[in-house]
């Protein structure tokens, strides 16, 4: 099933609801008619200062004609639907939704989302009362002062004639047993409420900082023009304190590739090739740009253990918006190559096209005493399906292909569990 429309498609479309001539737009962004019309129907790949130009043509904004509809919001939708049981004709009408309905489709990945923070946080929570000597203490205290007062409590219910000076003792025994008692449940109490006071809505600060790029598309239009200046009140509104240093930290170094490389450049450039030269050999650098300035591209960074610490999407490429991403990319492939470039072709499973170009280059500071901490970062572009494509997927847990030696865990859409090998042996090994 297609988890999206093309980027030709909705150039179609959005001319013909402007009532333009296909040639009148053509000429406007300085191509021919028969061009265009390769385009529309899908046939040639397009993006960067073309993409540009057909959106000034359009009168609509270049994001609109790359993401209008967010495969990877689409395909998270369907994981959730999926997770939750719904049939298989319900699951094919989650782009519709997407398409027609984007904000309830965003509020509803959201609240899964949350969801599942609140289950992380319960699971958290459950831990501490296993592990956390702390609680358990706190815990065993409020326990035992129940276990008192009901004791005493017990006695003088049960005891109608007490001798008056053990009486006296009694209700002073209850009294500070009830006052251990409350200050015990108000120290619990106060030890849980910490972690809902912490964080975005039990949202890690990784996951927030991905919120706050996702709302923004990664574009901040004040970084290029102003660089760091510009920080401190885009981050602004971000709560959690450590989100807020992550977030700093992350667009400090969009500042400084703003610098190295200016947006005018990226824009002009069609392929990551003509920016090698204007990069100063930093094919990295090249990559995020681009990534991060054309928003029909999708751009992903992983560190040395494959953990993905930041996700672009390109519509019809969806991401995992949690969790690790396909195996097969050629982003990690790229981290047993330091330095090298890597460009291949893939397939989704949708049977779209797609080029990646992808390196890993060390960060930091180059020691003697300790080896390079690696970063990979890959570039994700349209291109047209070719036999020698590489089949991927979304990730191993939404992904719908049933024959791959990869796989790591089963699909939650399809139930695939073919060519999973958790334990040397396939699922059709003879027992």
């Amino acid at each position: 099933m297609k988890a999206t429309l093309p980027t030709g498609t909705r150039i179609r479309e959005r001319r013909l609801a402007a009532g333009l001539r296909q040639s009148a737009v053509a000429q406007a962004a300085g191509i021919s008619a028969s061009y265009l019309n390769l385009i529309e129907h899908n046939r040639r790949p397009i993006g960067g200062a073309l993409l540009n130009r057909l959106a000034d043509v359009l009168e609509v904004d270049q994001a609109v004609l790359s993401e209008e509809h967010d495969s990877g919001l689409a395909e998270a939708l369907r994981a959730i639907g999926a997770a939750r049981g719904l049939s298989e004709d319900r699951l094919a009408e989650t782009l519709d939704l997407v398409r027609r309905t984007p904000d309830w489709a965003r509020l509803i990945a959201d609240q899964a989302e949350a969801l599942e923070a609140q289950a992380r946080t319960i699971e958290a929570l459950s831990d501490r009362l296993t592990h956390d000597p702390s609680l358990a203490d706190a815990m065993h205290e409020l326990l035992s002062a129940v276990s008192v007062v009901r004791s005493t409590a017990s006695i003088l219910a049960q005891t109608p004639e007490i001798d008056s000076n053990w009486l006296g003792r009694f209700h002073k025994n209850l009294d500070a047993d009830s006052r251990r008692l409350a200050d015990g449940a108000e120290a619990v109490v106060s030890y849980l409420d910490q972690a809902a006071e912490e964080g975005d809505a039990q949202l890690l600060p990784s996951e927030v900082v991905a919120r706050f790029l996702d709302r923004h598309r990664h574009a901040f239009p004040a970084l290029e023009a102003d660089g760091a200046a510009a920080i401190p009140d885009l981050v602004a509104e971000l709560t959690d304190p450590r989100a807020r240093l992550l977030a700093t930290e992350m667009l400090q170094a969009d500042a400084a590739d703003a610098a190295r490389l200016p947006r005018d450049v990226v824009a002009a450039a069609e392929a990551p090739e003509q920016l090698a030269r204007a990069s100063g050999g930093d094919l990295a650098l090249v990559l995020r740009r681009l990534g991060v300035v054309d928003p029909g591209r999708g751009l992903v960074i992983c560190d040395a253990a494959g953990a993905l610490i930041r996700r672009k999407p390109a519509a019809g490429f969806p991401l995992p918006i949690m969790g690790a991403g396909c195996p097969l990319w050629p982003l990690f492939g790229a981290l047993s190559q330091p330095g090298r470039a890597v460009v291949a072709p893939l397939e989704t499973p949708d049977g779209a096209g797609w080029l990646a170009h992808a390196i890993a280059e060390p960060v930091g500071v180059a020691r003697f005493d300790r080896p390079p901490s690696l970063r990979a970062t890959m570039l994700i572009t349209r291109a047209t399906a070719t036999d020698q494509a590489q089949p991927i997927g979304p990730g191993c847990r939404v992904c719908p292909r049933t024959d791959c030696e990869a796989r790591r865990e089963p699909s939650v859409i399809t139930g695939a569990v073919m060519g999973l090998d958790m334990a040397g042996g396939s699922e059709d090994t003879a027992p």
